[in-house]
């Protein structure tokens, strides 16, 4: 197999029933066969993930299985993309599945605009169970609109079940912090972001390209409110990392009481709509400001020790 164009990179934990319609649809690009290879990289699974991922490669030369022992999903991005031979790195979630021109179009991309280094796709949400009838519209999905465009700085973002890097750069920016990111079972965000805020502001420009599609698996427990608002506090714990931007004690808890005083104007105001539909609306900016506070908290504790 000749040098690949692009290295698609599948980090995966735990997930072997999802995992496997994730490489089928790999396996079944329409882009010429020998120009892209797909790195699945095992983050210390415990599940059925090595046999299957290692059964993929077997039969499909395109196919690698790396170990990644470092628990989080950052060591497994960077290893990924450490292992990868394209010059563009791919990624996508375990629980994603690729439209069968996902590579094309992400080929088509760079082809027509070769000095971007970083850009990414939308998402639609799919699920075996139905949706709730509260759940928040954007809530799984993802989409900027239908032009192919540069990105905001700090305004917009693209996600990591659906990004490309050169890996140059991410050699330049020396990959995903790994103080950031899901750790096993631990719920974190923001290393995606942090790298992206990285490239901006070393000058380069991300771009978004609505041609390039996959679909993200909504997973049943993510469907809850307690796991809308878990994720929402995670956000907050992490933000002060992810945005490098060290916000005063005080100035968080006066964000914890106007979040809490705007849930209230919520509760009250919104009683037409379903009810849980107006509990996440109304606790999920106290939930963030909240952990937010307790991430503040916590270094300040440790910095006095």
């Amino acid at each position: 197999m000749r040098k690949p164009l692009v290295s698609v990179v599948v980090c995966t934990y735990n997930r072997a029933d999802l995992l496997a319609s994730c490489l089928r649809s790999l396996a079944c690009q329409d882009f010429d066969a020998e120009s892209f290879e797909v790195i699945v990289v095992d983050n210390n699974s415990s599940d059925e993930t090595p046999r299957i991922a290692g059964a993929c490669a077997e039969s499909d030369g395109r196919f690698r299985l790396v170990q990644e022992a470092e628990q989080g999903l950052s060591h497994a991005r960077n290893r990924g993309w450490r292992e990868a031979a394209g010059e563009y790195i791919a990624y996508i979630d375990d629980d994603a599945l690729a439209y069968p021109d996902w590579v094309s179009e992400m080929h088509a991309f760079t082809t027509r605009h070769p000095e971007v280094c970083a850009f990414g796709g939308p998402y639609d949400a799919f699920s075996t169970s139905p949706f709730p009838p509260w759940l928040p519209l954007e809530y799984g999905s993802w989409s900027l609109g239908d032009i192919e465009r540069p990105i905001r700085k700090g305004a917009e973002w693209i996600n990591g079940t659906n990004m490309v890097f050169k890996r140059e750069l991410l050699a330049e920016m020396g990959g995903f912090s790994i103080s950031l990111g899901m750790c096993g079972n631990t719920v974190s965000y923001g290393e995606e972001t942090r790298v992206l805020l990285d490239i901006q502001d070393a000058g380069r420009t991300v771009f978004y390209v609505p041609s390039m599609k996959v679909r993200h698996f909504l997973h049943e427990n993510k469907m809850s409110l307690s796991w809308l608002l878990k994720a929402s506090y995670a956000v907050g714990r992490c933000s002060s990392l992810t945005f490098n931007r060290k916000r005063s004690l005080l100035r968080i808890v006066t964000g914890v009481g106007w979040s809490v005083l705007y849930a209230v104007k919520v509760l009250v105001t919104l009683q037409i709509m379903p009810f849980k539909w107006r509990v996440y609306l109304a606790c999920v900016d106290p939930s963030r400001e909240l952990g937010a506070l307790v991430e503040s908290l916590h270094f300040s504790n440790r910095d006095k020790k």
